[in-house]
């Protein structure tokens, strides 16, 4: 496959970087701090990074709205090679006023790798937290 059709295919996300938060439990408590890391797997061809972001949502069954509870950005200017493995270390601490999930109440993470063309990444992690 030829640099410029993967280059083309990367613009609808077949074939580019990707992004994985994987945290080390998916149970916490209030005032936690939840820890994990970002892995990162090239895609087909070298992609210009511009940031990681990651949105901590709260979502309410009830109200069937989502609410974002913190929000994390790491500007990047590096450039992420074809195929290329990284890992970037990721914490986030829980407030204590945050209530337990529940039959209504659910947490996640989403993040998002955005890249200079404009193309993005995206994963969903959803956590726990207990009383």
């Amino acid at each position: 496959m030829s640099v410029m059709f993967s280059k083309f295919m990367c613009r609808f996300g077949i074939g580019t970087t990707k992004i994985d938060l994987v945290l080390n439990k998916k149970e916490f408590r209030p005032g936690d701090v939840i820890k994990g890391e970002y892995e990162l797997t090239g895609g087909r061809v070298e992609q210009k990074l511009k940031r990681i972001e990651t949105d901590l949502l709260q979502y309410d069954e009830i109200t069937d709205r989502s609410y974002i509870l913190h929000q994390n950005t790491i500007l990047s200017s590096s450039t992420m090679k074809a195929n290329e493995q990284r890992t970037i270390h990721f914490s986030c601490r829980l407030s204590d006023a945050f209530p337990p999930s529940s039959e209504t109440v659910s947490y996640k993470f989403v993040t998002r790798l955005v890249f200079d063309d404009g193309v993005n990444s995206v994963d969903h992690d959803e956590f726990q937290i207990s009383v």
